[in-house]
Formats: structure tokens, C-alpha cells, sequence
């Protein structure tokens, strides 16, 4: 056979072989008197083995190393350890193509229904397009930062999804939702306020924020998910909210969910 006869028989180009003669993977054969290669069944049977090896997976130098082990010249833990290797690789390259894959999913059907793209569960985005939709403008403007915020915890890590789902219920019953709207006036009425001057609406913030959490359960909530794998940056409160007062209010009402009231 000539090198376009063997490489139509394996499959490959005959650019491929002569890539394979210099790599020392495939012995060139023996040229006769009419200087033409002619190659044979043996030939063909280790070219079809390089092109078996390599599209499981196994780079040129690895399928060198398989050839070596063969004939006694490298050990076959050193070949065993590179198939592992590669194994682990590859799955770790897997399981990163079925995530982006349920990923797309996600957001092809969010565009078929219309919906604005976001990390954000379809149910608690659902909730605050619609709670934004009844909003006066001081209450439409702090939903848009609180959907910035939990789109933030949504990418930054592992966040059990029952979180999110009191959230989609707090903007979507009324009750809860009137009790979140009174928190939330209080809130935006602190942005700018000094610390010391504020004692009392921080009070009152606090502990409106700390009885929505304590009806939620949120200590539970916070820690089935304590012992996930963080994905995201490790984000400090005040990178979360950088307003002294607002946080004065949050550390507050962590004070009251925790009984650690440390004030005079």
C-alpha cells in the first residue's frame, strides 16, 4: 500500500502519518527499489491503534508511552497513572459541559417566555418583576439594588435554594410583603443618615428585618447551607452593604436573631 492507500484506510491523511513517522510513533517501512513506502497489514494495524488510542482521549505522547510499556521500556505504573490522570481530566471537563449545558437550557426557555436573563430561581425573579410592577418609586428603586444583591449571592456560592424560595414568598403574600415594604422605607430613609444619629430607625429597621428572618426559620436556612462549597468570592458585609447605617441595622438584627445584644 502507498501512504494515501493506508491513510484512506485508516481513516486519517497522509499529512497525519508522516506527522506520526517523525514522532517515532509509527516505523516507516521499509522502501524498495522504486523508493515509494510500502506499507503493510503490520503498519496498518499500528497506524489504526494510534488513531483507536488518540480519539479516546490519549494525547501523541501518551500514546507513546503505551507503545513503550509494550515493549518493556517504561513502567506501567507511570502508564496507569497517566490514564488516571487524563480519566480525571476529562471528567472534570464533562461535568463542566453538562452544567453550561443546563445553563443554556435555562436560558433559552427564560427568553421563549420572555423572561430577562438571571441567575436568579424563575420563581423569586417571577416575584420581583411583578412586585416591582406595583412599587411606588422609593420602593422600585431599593427592589432593583435587592435584586442586584441576591443576583450577587446567586453567582457568589452555594445558597440553598430554600432561601430563595422565602424571598419569592416575602414579595409575593401580602402580609409578608407589607411587613418588607415597612422595613424597606425604613431602610432607604437610613442611606446617608450618620450612625449616631439614627438610633432609633435603626432600631426599628432591625427589628423588622429580624422578625421577617425569624418567620422564615432563616438560622435553618442559613445553615443547610453552611456546608456547601463556596464558588464565588468570599464577600464581606460591608461589600454588601456599604451604607454604615443599613449595616448598623443588619448587624443589629443579627444581634437579636442571635440573643448577643450587647448594648448598655
Amino acid at each position: 500500500m502507498r501512504i494515501s492507500e493506508i491513510a484512506t484506510a485508516a481513516g486519517t491523511t497522509p499529512r497525519a502519518v508522516r506527522h506520526y513517522h517523525r514522532l517515532g510513533l509509527l516505523p516507516e517501512p521499509v522502501r524498495p527499489d522504486n523508493g515509494y513506502r510500502d506499507y503493510g497489514l503490520a503498519e496498518l494495524a499500528r497506524l489504526m491503534r494510534i488513531r483507536w488510542l488518540a480519539d479516546n482521549g490519549l494525547p501523541l505522547g501518551a500514546v507513546a508511552a503505551v507503545f513503550e510499556t509494550e515493549h518493556g521500556t517504561s513502567d506501567t505504573d507511570d502508564l496507569r497513572a497517566d490514564l488516571a490522570a487524563l480519566h480525571d481530566e476529562i471528567s472534570h471537563r464533562v461535568a463542566q459541559l453538562v452544567r453550561k449545558k443546563d445553563g443554556l437550557g435555562r436560558m433559552l426557555a427564560a427568553v421563549d417566555a420572555g423572561r430577562t436573563l438571571t441567575a436568579l430561581p424563575a420563581e423569586l425573579a417571577a416575584a420581583l418583576d411583578a412586585a416591582r410592577e406595583r412599587a411606588d418609586d422609593l420602593e422600585r428603586a431599593a427592589l432593583d439594588r435587592e435584586r442586584d444583591l441576591l443576583e450577587i449571592i446567586a453567582i457568589s456560592g452555594d445558597t440553598p435554594d430554600e432561601m430563595f424560595s422565602w424571598f419569592a414568598r416575602a414579595f409575593s403574600d401580602p402580609a409578608a410583603r407589607e411587613s418588607y415594604r415597612r422595613m424597606l422605607h425604613g431602610w432607604e430613609r437610613l442611606s446617608g443618615r450618620a450612625v449616631d444619629q439614627s438610633g432609633e430607625l435603626i432600631e426599628q429597621v432591625a427589628h423588622e428585618l429580624a422578625a421577617g428572618l425569624r418567620a422564615a426559620d432563616f438560622e435553618s436556612l442559613t445553615a443547610s447551607g453552611s456546608s456547601g462549597r463556596a464558588s464565588g468570592p468570599d464577600l464581606s458585609l460591608a461589600a454588601f452593604v456599604p451604607d454604615p447605617a443599613q449595616r448598623r441595622a443588619v448587624l443589629r438584627a443579627i444581634e437579636l436573631l442571635t440573643g448577643a445584644d450587647h448594648r448598655p
